[in-house]
């Protein structure tokens, strides 16, 4: 008995110190309002509520409005009694995807994954349905909407669909906010209320690229067959003179058609064309001896493939403009967990931080992403990097110089509103 005892005295200090060293698996505890009425509350009836001391109904309640003051007091309410937005019922946030793998392959599944990363990590219920279109067919269009109206009513749609499915979605009546993640607002006609933007502002950004061009710089695009690329050229045109365009081909040989451009040589050329291409012209023009004095090119060739497929020597005075920023830090992890990016992926990106927009305006929840709506449209920062060794290294906005100094009055005019995700006239139905 006594060496027992010896053992347990030995052996108690030693299991009592790492266990000290342990975090508590239990998480700590939370408030939650629960919704169990379902009686609809306007928002008549909900400052009635809160004028007679029901606070808790109005919690409950006045999740779904949209005016601004009593969202205000929602707030203030919910920082009183540190409930930090958790106010929900069966289901806080109910989302639909209208998407179809046909025309947009891959990016049907990582838009939709990204989304369900984004919602399993805000940690709140929520509900995602997926209506799968053959095409972006009328008909197929028509049919999805059609059974989106029939279930119960959703925060939001989230549509990454081509120009050709947004024009047919801007003209129709939506049973929610439509939310279009693959096409800026400048790219469509559409006067919809009800329909919200997300792509990048590729004009943006060839104008930001513009400022590294010197005046008298012998200027060419390089594209290829593709919309988009064609698309970039002619939007270079409006900020610079063109000398001279190349247009690449499949089968991916440039040698004898950069051969045909001496003028490639010391020359500002703005690279149109996807990762692949982009990275092949410029293995090609290094093997032809021609030396650009500046490469520039948009969100379309921000990758870190461009880092692999390369030399550094090939892309030694390239610059790209970028629109991706950053999100919560363990928000990136947990995309990352279900394969999907959305540190160099701007569909991804944009994806997450619209229905993100649109979470905070319906939960209250603190936002995980930075840019706001404007005009109905995804309002990013957009940045300047080098392509580096190793890395794409940021780099200065050489802003041009204002020529004119605005009076005070101008000025006070122009200050910017106070922030809002989606402002008073985007969020009216």
């Amino acid at each position: 008995m006594k060496k027992i005892f010896y053992l347990v005295l030995l052996f108690l200090p030693l299991s009592l110190y790492a266990q000290s060293q342990l975090l508590s698996p239990i998480p700590l505890p939370s408030q939650i309002i629960i919704d169990l009425d379902t009686t609809p509350y306007d928002d008549a009836m909900l400052e009635e509520a809160l004028a007679q001391g029901q606070i808790f109904t109005f919690l409950a309640k006045s999740g779904q409005t949209e005016n601004p003051d009593i969202l205000a007091k929602r707030r203030s309410y919910m920082a009183l009694f540190n409930l930090k937005g958790r106010i929900y019922g069966q289901s806080a946030f109910r989302i639909a995807f209208l998407v179809s793998k046909k025309v947009i392959g891959k990016y049907a599944v990582s838009t939709t994954h990204s989304a369900l990363a984004y919602l399993l990590n805000r940690g709140i219920p929520f509900e995602m349905d997926v209506f799968s279109m053959p095409d972006e067919s009328t008909e197929a269009l028509q049919n999805a909407v059609g059974k989106i109206a029939t279930k119960e009513p959703y925060d939001l749609i989230v549509a990454p669909v081509t120009r050709s499915g947004a024009e047919y979605l801007c003209n129709q009546i939506l049973p929610a906010r439509l939310y279009i993640p693959t096409l800026h607002k400048s790219r469509i006609d559409c006067i919809n209320e009800n329909v919200f933007f997300g792509g990048i502002d590729y004009t943006r950004q060839i104008e930001t690229l513009s400022y590294l061009v010197e005046s008298n710089a012998t200027t060419i695009t390089v594209s290829d067959k593709s919309g988009l690329s064609k698309m970039l050229s002619e939007t270079v045109a409006q900020f610079v003179d063109i000398n001279d365009s190349i247009e690449l081909t499949k089968n991916g040989y440039y040698k004898d058609l950069i051969s045909r451009h001496e003028d490639l040589n010391q020359s500002t050329i703005y690279l149109n064309t996807p990762v692949v291409k982009s990275s092949l012209f410029l293995s090609q023009l290094t093997l032809a001896d021609f030396k650009p004095a500046l490469i520039l090119s948009t969100q379309i060739n921000y990758s870190p493939l461009l880092l692999t497929l390369t030399q550094y020597h090939d892309r030694e005075n390239m610059i790209l403009a970028n629109s991706v920023g950053t999100l919560d830090p363990f928000l990136t992890e947990n995309v990352a967990l279900v394969n999907q990016d959305v540190r160099f992926n701007w569909l991804n990106y944009a994806t997450v931080v619209g229905i993100d927009s649109f979470f905070n305006l319906k939960t209250a929840e603190p936002r995980l992403s930075r840019e706001p709506f404007a005009n109905r449209s995804l309002d990013y920062e957009i940045r300047l990097y080098e392509a580096g060794l190793y890395r794409f290294i940021p780099r200065e906005i050489p802003y041009p110089e204002v020529e004119e100094i605005l009076q005070p009055y101008e000025e006070e005019e122009q200050s910017p509103a106070p922030y809002s995700p989606l402002s008073q006239a985007d969020t009216s139905r």
